[in-house]
């Protein structure tokens, strides 16, 4: 009985990538982002601050993680006078009014406040039938009055910022509270928020100046080695420097797909396993359940950032099979001349690894993954000739040169991203850089 119990903790997978990490001692890296956002808290202003990163990156983790009492309390920001309310945006949704968030926030802020007399007041106030902006004002110059401090943790703010029911004046009574009482707001978005504005309006709004941005990007090669080997201690299983290899192969440092990797692995390590078993298992396995999340960001790419994507996956097949290969900024713009701040974006979002002036996909299977999804002509509805007889327009448009290499390159692209490959080819800055590109990978002589 106690041979199996050991057996079965030793065979726990410590590893997780389907929830948000929840307790301070799952949650590894991120220090200079934690830092960054408790300077700002402790500055005479009680500062905003904007975590922007892809889905999947860890932001929901990291804002668990400031909210757990024990994190701000070493910090210096103790309960009985600091506040912090965590509230998942997810919920709200097309019928969901500023009146009715208000409530919520308030019935939050109630349940986390030790100050009775405060607390009161809170319950009170969300109760209400209608909450305006002066009794807001009212409650948070009670809160000024009593030294207490806010926090709010909104996650997922462009559920907010995108909603047609809120419309300018929210935004200027959020920022009004922000700047005039003691009330931070620490949310979290999947690009700018002044991006993710449902009218010109509002993204014109000051209330947007008073948060600083703080990108959540890839953890570094020390956090992800970090997160590995903590999760492995006490579970008597290590990882090889060869299995390592793998991991990164596969994940980058990505940490959703390093703790997938991590998971299977893990499993895999009680099968016994030759090495190259072990490879082709974990690819083919990871391959199929990354493969939704690596959709979800191509889907979520503009035309511009999918050709620096494409471009760095095409650069990548021409490169040495299992070697991470960076490529410079002047030989991307060779390619694409709009490149530079689009690399920039794309780093920003954790889709790619930036070394000084060097650039690559943050992992070799995101690359093989758009590969296949801009060759895969398995689900087109119309030959290659009767999709070039409903795009002639299109076609009009090149030179004599480029239609000569494009009719040779389309045959072989998804008819979902031929225009994609006429856009990129039309400048003549690119067509023979890329059109060689283009040939190389496809195998055409």
């Amino acid at each position: 009985m106690v041979a199996r119990k050991a057996e079965a903790i030793m065979r726990a997978n410590p590893f997780t990538y389907g929830n948000p990490i929840s307790h301070p001692t799952r949650f590894f890296g991120r220090q200079h982002e934690i830092e960054q956002m408790f300077s700002r808290l402790r500055n005479v202003e009680f500062e905003s601050s904007s975590l922007v990163g892809e889905r999947r990156v860890g932001k929901t983790s990291l804002l668990n993680y400031l909210a757990h009492q024990d994190v701000h309390r070493s910090q210096g920001f103790p309960p009985n006078k600091y506040i912090f309310v965590y509230i998942d945006l997810q919920m709200v949704d097309s019928d969901t009014t500023p009146q009715r968030l208000w409530q919520r926030l308030l019935q939050q802020m109630a349940r986390h406040c030790q100050d009775d007399h405060i607390r009161q007041m809170l319950e009170e106030t969300f109760q209400m039938g209608f909450i305006d902006t002066f009794a807001l004002a009212d409650i948070f110059d009670s809160i000024d009055n009593n030294g207490l401090f806010i926090v709010l943790l909104l996650d997922e703010f462009e559920h907010v910022t995108e909603n047609l029911n809120f419309g300018p004046d929210f935004f200027y009574g959020l920022r009004s509270l922000a700047i005039n009482h003691h009330l931070a707001l620490i949310t979290s978005s999947r690009r700018d928020l002044v991006d993710l504005c449902h009218s010109d309006t509002i993204r014109s709004s000051p209330f947007f100046n008073i948060f600083a941005n703080i990108n959540v990007r890839l953890f570094t090669n020390g956090e992800a080695r970090h997160l590995i080997a903590s999760s492995l201690s006490g579970t008597q299983v290590s990882f090889t420097e060869s299995e390592y290899e793998i991991i990164f192969h596969l994940a980058g440092y990505h940490p959703y797909f390093l703790q997938m990797v991590c998971s299977l692995l893990f499993d895999a390590s009680f099968e016994n396993l030759e090495l190259v078993q072990l490879k082709t298992f974990l690819s083919k396995t990871f391959r199929e359940k990354a493969s939704p999340q690596l959709d979800n960001y191509w889907r979520n790419a503009d035309d511009q950032e999918r050709i620096v994507l494409t471009t760095l996956a095409l650069l990548e097949k021409q490169g040495k099979v299992g070697e991470r290969t960076f490529f410079s900024q002047r030989q991307l713009q060779t390619l694409y001349a709009r490149s530079d701040q689009i690399l920039l974006r794309l780093e920003g979002r954790g889709l790619l690894m930036g070394i000084d002036d060097t650039y690559s996909l943050f992992s070799a299977s995101f690359g093989e993954w758009i590969r296949h999804e801009l060759t895969n002509t398995v689900h087109d509805h119309q030959s290659y000739q009767d999709w070039l007889a409903s795009n002639k327009s299109a076609m009009e448009l090149l030179s004599t040169r480029a239609k000569k290499d494009v009719d040779e390159i389309l045959p072989k692209i998804s008819s979902r991203y031929r225009d994609l490959i006429i856009n990129w080819v039309s400048d003549p800055r690119h067509l023979i850089t890329v059109a060689e590109l283009l040939k190389g990978v496809l195998g055409i002589h």
